[in-house]
């Protein structure tokens, strides 16, 4: 199989060098991710990545971020959903935190405004 390759400058030379073209890898975050995982593990993980997708949150790389992170917190990371990328992972989480819905935050603000006299069939 033939890589593609594409130009791009260098910048320690006038010339031009050749880079092989990255692979998209938004379509293996979607099929991929979770394969080795129990069912439900697996079903939060593709739901969670879809939802972020289809709100446009993910498509286009157009960011970079860096950090510096614990290897035991990555690794069991890596276990917990099942994707095996740093960047899958980390976009994985960020997409969990951004459609976060605040349930506890929602709850809070409604405690003690049903009435105490309502029959919620909990006896």
């Amino acid at each position: 199989m033939a890589k593609t390759l594409r130009m791009r400058p260098s910048s320690s030379a006038p010339q031009q060098r050749f880079v092989p073209k990255k692979k998209r890898v938004r379509s293996s975050i979607r099929n991929d991710a979770g394969k080795e995982m129990p069912g439900e593990q697996k079903f939060v993980v593709r739901q969670t990545l879809r939802a972020a997708i289809r709100l446009g949150l993910i498509g286009s790389k157009d960011e970079r971020i860096t950090a510096r992170l614990s290897h035991a917190l990555i690794e069991q990371a890596k276990r917990q959903t099942g994707i095996k990328g740093d960047t899958e992972l980390l976009e994985f989480a960020l997409a969990n935190v951004a459609l976060e819905d605040n349930f506890a935050a929602t709850m809070n603000k409604l405690a003690g405004t049903i009435d105490p006299d309502i029959k919620l069939g909990f006896d």
